[in-house]
């Protein structure tokens, strides 16, 4: 307890019939994890309720009470992927209830938003997600390496990312450890991708608020960096790249042009966060605070938006010199910002890695043996963390959890006090991902 008072829990999942509690503690140096597991004492599925004095525990409690055990003294126990079960929204009398979805306008992913409100004034948002559950945890075990990372790199929307600490997992159970030429190729993709989704997500802003030059022109250069993602992995989204003990090629992207494409958004996205449309619409709208940022445990630019200065490319000895983008306002606008100053960071980094591959295979087949390990990568959204048990080259166990699944609880405070018109651009400065939080 001493520990998750003092670090930031991380994940919290069952093994076999107990609860493995995993908490990232302050220090280490660079390089170093900087994780304690502890099993959660009970017997028979049942564990003493942490979710009152740590709240970022909370979804994990009530998924693991979806899956038969029972977190005693939980504060408000209710489903939260499976519609198989009882669920009661919180009622507020005297307010008007407008219920959203899960079928959406818009081509999304299917999600519930039930908005209690005062006028056109957002007194309490409730969000139900679970439409996406597709059961990937429980298709795991049994699964090779290779048939197993088709379905991580489906977890959600990153797959380069999921794949990449799967990947992680898998090598370090077993004391293993990719050539360093594709430590540095997964870390180009992984960069690429970030770069790629943070400009969906400044296109989306710029869409939602009606402003047209900044959508299509941030959306242009997206296209062209997706296209050298696809020319580095083989695939559009960097599917079907990393493997246990590396990558599986390696690709020819223009390096001329990502630097090109580069120093077109260093000019293009000051101007465009400066436009009097954006500041009017995204400034002061939104807010998270610092202190609920911690006490929630999210993750990735939602936290980094809100002050809190943490990103695991700290801990990775790869990348020189790394210092996380970090704002303090906590709305719209720092988020757009973070977003925006990440995207340089990644391209800077890609062109890095690509620049500087060392000599050397591009994978080194490991033994099979048996073992388990976590491993964790900071992916556009957050932190991505896969648990793995491995034997005879077989899954026994796997555990992931999206930063997604850490991050809803933001949008539900982000809206509260805030006009029902603004949810739509509230929901796409997170821009979360449903599948990954549903798994």
């Amino acid at each position: 307890m001493e520990a998750l008072r003092e670090g930031r829990p991380v994940a919290l999942f069952p093994y076999g019939d107990r609860v493995l509690l995993w908490v990232e503690h302050p220090g280490g140096q660079k390089g170093a994890l900087g994780l304690t597991e502890a099993f959660l004492l009970g017997e028979r599925r049942r564990f003493p309720s942490l979710a009152a004095e740590f709240p970022a525990l909370d979804w994990f409690e009530r998924a693991l009470w979806e899956r038969g055990f029972e977190p005693v003294g939980h504060p408000g126990l209710k489903p939260l992927r499976r519609h198989d079960l009882p669920y009661t929204f919180r009622e507020f009398p005297l307010l008007h209830e407008v219920p959203v979805g899960p079928v959406h306008a818009g081509i999304i992913e299917p999600g519930h938003f039930r908005f209690s409100v005062l006028g056109e004034r957002i007194v309490n948002l409730e969000i139900r997600l679970g439409y996406q559950h597709r059961g990937l945890l429980s298709l795991m075990p049994g699964k090779g390496a290779e048939a197993a990372l088709l379905l991580v790199e489906r977890a959600g929307s990153e797959p380069v990312a999921h794949a990449m600490a799967f990947a992680e997992a898998w090598e370090r159970a077993l004391g293993w450890e990719a050539p360093s030429r594709a430590q540095h190729l997964r870390r180009a993709a992984l960069e690429l991708e970030r770069a790629f989704g943070h400009l969906g997500h400044l296109a989306g802003l710029f869409t939602d608020i009606g402003y047209a030059y900044g959508a299509t022109q941030v959306g242009r250069i997206r296209a062209l960096l997706q296209g050298e993602l696809d020319r580095l992995t083989g695939h559009r989204y960097g599917r079907n790249f990393l493997r246990v003990g590396g990558v599986w090629r390696e690709g020819q992207p223009d390096l001329e042009a990502i630097a090109a494409y580069r120093e077109e958004l260093a000019r293009l996205l000051p101007r465009l966060l400066k436009n009097p449309q954006v500041l009017d619409r995204m400034r002061y709208v939104g807010e998270v605070r610092r202190a609920e940022a911690l006490a929630l445990g999210f993750v990735g630019p939602t936290a980094r938006a809100s002050g809190v200065g943490r990103d695991l490319r700290q801990d990775d000895p790869l990348y020189p010199d790394f210092t996380p983008v970090v704002r303090q306002g906590g709305d719209v606008l720092s988020r757009a910002q973070v977003y925006a100053e990440e995207s340089l960071k990644a391209l800077d980094y890609a062109l890095f890695f690509l620049r500087h591959l060392p000599a050397g295979p591009l994978a080194l087949d490991p033994p099979l043996g048996e073992g388990e390990a976590l491993a964790r990568v900071e992916a556009g959204r957050g932190e991505v963390v896969w648990f793995v048990r491995v034997e005879a080259g077989k899954v026994v166990m796997a555990e992931g959890v999206d930063p997604s699944f850490k991050n809803w609880r933001a949008l539900e405070l982000a809206v509260r006090g805030e006009g029902l018109p603004d949810f739509p651009l509230c929901n796409k400065s997170f821009d979360l991902s449903y599948a990954g939080s549903d798994l």
